[in-house]
Parts: C-alpha cells; sequence; structure tokens
C-alpha cells in the first residue's frame, strides 16, 4: 500500500501517517481518553507506525477537499463519555488544523471500551 500524501502548501506536502500522529496526540491530551485502539498510549504513539494507526485512526477523503476523522478510543472509567468525546472531537479538529492547515470536516468518535482503574475514576 503506498503511502497517501497531503499538499498543505505549493512545495509542502505531509505523508498521511503525519496527520494520524497529530490526531493521536490530540485525542490522548484529552483528559479521561485512556488509549486508541490497539493499546497506543502517549509512550506507544511515535513508535506505533501507519498499521497501528491506521487500526485507531482513519482518514477519509471528502469530495470537496475536507477530512473527516474517525477514531476508535477507550474512556477511563468514572468520565462522562459525552464530555470526553467531544473534547476528543474539538482538540483533534483543531490540532490536525492547527499543525496543517488542512480543513477537517468531522471527528467521528467511537468508544470500543471503559478501563476500570481505580485510579483513574473521578
Amino acid at each position: 500500500m503506498a503511502d497517501k500524501t497531503f499538499t498543505i502548501r505549493e512545495g509542502i506536502t505531509i505523508n498521511e501517517e503525519v496527520i494520524l500522529a497529530i490526531a493521536g496526540l490530540g485525542a490522548l491530551e484529552v483528559d479521561g481518553v485512556d488509549t486508541l485502539t490497539g493499546g497506543i498510549n502517549n509512550r506507544l504513539l511515535p513508535r506505533a507506525g501507519m498499521s497501528k494507526l491506521s487500526k485507531a485512526i482513519r482518514l477519509i477523503h471528502e469530495d470537496n477537499g475536507m477530512l473527516s476523522i474517525q477514531i476508535i478510543l477507550s474512556v477511563k472509567y468514572g468520565y462522562s463519555i459525552m464530555k470526553v468525546t467531544e473534547a476528543v472531537q474539538e482538540k483533534v479538529k483543531s490540532s490536525v488544523e492547527n499543525m496543517t492547515d488542512l480543513k477537517i470536516k468531522a471527528v467521528d468518535v467511537k468508544v470500543s471500551t471503559v478501563v476500570i482503574d481505580s485510579t483513574s475514576a473521578k
């Protein structure tokens, strides 16, 4: 599978893996997010690579040139799923748009599990 690249300005292109990493880091910064699918956390994300990142985050190319992002994650027990997912949507959208100048149409968040850890409940 060939890597997809995005031209953000004349003479400047970025690889799809960069966008996935930005989105993943943004999601993991939100309080209440435990991991991305596949057990990806802040420590593992830089070494995750395209194959693992693409299981947790998917980019969808819209007809109008915009991107939609789908992200699958785990939420820590005790946190409001609605508040966490709304914060993830905002953080991922702003992170990708600010760092790449690409326009994000939507960020869809799927919660795959709730992680029970006595230190995570608030």
